[in-house]
């Protein structure tokens, strides 16, 4: 059967194959990620309720991400070689991290953001 769903609590994994595969987002999902093979190939589908910058810089080696701004506003941190760029996203508009870019995020007005990652081979620091 067929139902809406809320893209902050049920992502979608797209996968190598025609099937998308609908993943309920429960306490353990994050802790685990790394766990889950199946979801390391292909593009994994998240929205995030944004009220604060981020905490940390992410980057992957392996493919671009999209970032959209559904509503709010953010201004995105791009490090890529030896400098550092913005892009500000208001609502309605995204942008294409291309993979190497290590990324963060400082939140110009709360929303909601919509991003399609390739999540293999993902990179954290602090920020």
């Amino acid at each position: 059967m067929t139902s809406a769903l809320d893209p902050t609590t049920t992502y979608v994994h797209l996968g190598e194959g025609p099937e998308v595969q609908v993943l309920p987002v429960t306490e353990d999902f994050w802790p685990t990620i790394g766990e889950r093979v199946e979801l390391q190939r292909g593009r994994l589908v998240t929205a995030f309720d944004q009220d604060r910058d981020w905490t940390t810089w992410e980057m992957h080696p392996d493919g671009d991400e999209i970032v959209l701004a559904l509503r709010g506003a953010l201004a995105l941190r791009l490090e890529a070689g030896a400098g550092e760029s913005r892009v500000e996203l208001d609502e309605g508009r995204y942008v294409v991290i291309p993979k190497g870019t290590w990324h963060t995020a400082d939140v110009r007005e709360p929303g909601r953001i919509l991003v399609i990652t390739w999540g293999e081979g993902t990179l954290n620091r602090p920020r």
